[in-house]
């Protein structure tokens, strides 16, 4: 799938802050050339229904899943002129999230925005598990931005 191209992976989530690592990413790879890859996953569900109605909530949640993609995806393009690559993967997001960084050796760096939500200390749940438990265990660094910076101070640091 991916040739000689460094990628800068972004994960698109549910979070208000995801733009700014996308502003972030698109920066980056403006001054570096890198590629980018979005990826956005799809939990399991884990509620006790029909098949019929889990595979419907199964749907909703990919159809969800690729909005997101598609949004983000539209962000980059008019960032940088390139369209990004882009992964939809079902499962649980951190062990995914890992496979995906093994798999693919050209991402050499995870970009993901912190909440940022004074009344809370919590920067998200995907920046407190990677951070807490599998930081070792990724072969890539993680840039956290800060959920509060601008276009200019993204423009000032990158």
């Amino acid at each position: 799938m991916m040739s000689d191209d460094r990628y800068i992976l972004v994960v698109a989530d549910n979070s208000s802050e995801v733009h700014i690592a996308l502003e972030y990413a698109c920066a980056r790879s403006k001054k570096t050339g890198r590629k980018i890859i979005i990826a956005t996953f799809v939990e399991p569900i884990d509620v006790l229904t029909t098949q019929g109605v889990s595979e419907i909530m199964k749907n909703e949640a990919r159809d969800e899943a690729e909005k997101k993609l598609k949004e983000a995806a539209s962000f980059v393009k008019n960032k940088t002129g390139e369209l990004p690559a882009l992964s939809l993967r079902e499962g649980e997001t951190i062990s995914e999230l890992k496979k995906l960084i093994d798999e693919e050796k050209n991402i050499n760096v995870l970009v993901l925005a912190a909440k940022s939500d004074e009344k809370s200390k919590d920067p998200g749940p995907i920046i407190t598990s990677l951070v807490s438990n599998e930081i070792t265990n990724l072969r890539v660094p993680i840039m956290i931005v800060p959920g509060n910076f601008s276009e200019e101070h993204i423009s000032q640091i990158t």
